[in-house]
């Protein structure tokens, strides 16, 4: 691929993406009207429902993934807003609720009150939302996921915490990358995620303005994102 191409590569992205969203949301509206005209009357069709509806849901994260990495290749940058650590945790939190729900996972938010971080709120959202879907796949049924809201002098952030494996301190920086990441699906432990999740994180915070970073505490896998404090 050229030069020049690459320069449209984002807006080819963006189009491909606007025109999935498209039946992905004619479709989960017609599981949910049929959901209203079935409550009740089967077990087993309420189930298909739901797992229909769970499986739209992680589809439109795909694809807004697929819109983080369209953005990746971009020379552009959006204009940070201030966006409150507090809210965004327990919006991803009630985006992640029905999977965490169907793989029996606590999720809870701790830490402190919350502040107010100078970041681009949509990728911002999508890194959270991406760091929420691998702890809950690398979580062990009945597992839990805890949010954790963490600020200093200069920043402040979300850390996120499972009981999944971690990743190797050596492999950590590494799993971020697009090279990474074709190593990451070989490995177990790695925590590839579904659609390039922890990439897509990396890559979604750092458009936003902010940083992601991966460890380890008391034997439990972290990731914390961060932000400049707004002034």
């Amino acid at each position: 691929m050229s030069a020049s191409s690459l320069e449209h590569l984002p807006e080819l992205v963006a189009i491909l993406v606007h025109d999935m969203r498209n039946p992905l949301s004619a479709l989960l509206t017609n599981i949910h009207f049929v959901q209203s005209l079935t409550s009740g009357s089967s077990r087993d069709v309420e189930e298909a429902l739901t797992d229909s509806a769970l499986s739209c849901t992680i589809l439109g994260q795909l694809i807004a993934n697929l819109e983080v990495v369209g953005r990746a290749f971009g020379s552009s940058r959006p204009a940070p807003t201030v966006v409150g650590t507090r809210e965004a945790a327990g919006q991803a939190m009630a985006r992640a609720a029905p999977q965490a729900t169907l793989a029996r996972i606590e999720v809870a938010i701790q830490g402190s009150p919350g502040a107010s971080v100078l970041v681009e709120p949509l990728l911002f959202g999508h890194a959270l939302d991406n760091l929420m879907a691998n702890a809950l796949q690398y979580s062990p049924a009945n597992g839990k996921v805890v949010i954790e809201l963490m600020q200093t002098d200069q920043r402040a952030g979300v850390r996120v915490t499972d009981s999944g494996p971690a990743v190797p301190p050596e492999f950590r920086e590494r799993v971020l990358t697009i090279e990474g990441q074709s190593d990451a699906k070989k490995r177990y432990e790695a925590r590839y995620g579904r659609g390039l999740g922890l990439y897509c994180a990396a890559q979604a915070a750092r458009i936003a303005g902010a940083e992601l970073t991966l460890g380890e505490r008391d034997g439990h896998f972290l990731v914390e994102l961060w932000g400049p404090l707004s002034p």
